[in-house]
């Protein structure tokens, strides 16, 4: 499984991030600067997951959080982890939940599918968090969490 991101500027257009930069950002190494796009009081970043052989999307978290000085709160963490954790048989329909699928551009569909090079039509699962989250909160790699979604796709 590959791993993309697209963190979404302070303009509202998203913008290709590389892994380790979006990562560095998240674990608090680096501030929002260094990726190198205006991202305003909160960084808004999409996870894809996309198959190897053909780069088509298979699943697409949105993960949104404020900043403070160019740094992820860690109220935001929270809640964000709060999202992911907190829904019923994939309903978002929590308020932290309500929190992260809000603030997305009106056209994220058509950004996106642009951004993949793909058919907006296989931009149909979205989730709330992805692997950045699920790593934390399962104590695991990155890689690993994408190891677990490939065996899952493999069923």
């Amino acid at each position: 499984m590959l791993l993309r991101y697209f963190v979404v500027d302070a303009e509202d257009q998203f913008q290709f991030a590389g892994r380790k930069a979006v990562e560095n950002v998240w674990r608090g190494k680096n501030s929002a600067a260094s990726l190198g796009y205006p991202t305003g009081e909160q960084l808004r970043i999409v996870s894809v997951l996309c198959d190897e052989e053909r780069l088509a999307p298979k699943v697409i978290f949105f993960l949104r959080t404020e900043l403070e000085g160019g740094r992820i709160t860690d109220k935001s963490r929270f809640d964000a982890y709060e999202a992911m954790t907190k829904h019923h048989r994939r309903r978002y329909d929590s308020e932290a939940a309500q929190r992260q699928l809000a603030g997305w551009p009106q056209d994220w569909q058509r950004q996106l599918a642009v951004a993949l090079d793909a058919p907006a039509v296989e931009l149909r699962r979205i989730g709330v968090g992805g692997p950045l989250l699920m790593a934390d909160l399962w104590g695991y790699s990155i890689d690993r969490i994408l190891d677990y979604f490939e065996r899952a796709a493999d069923r």
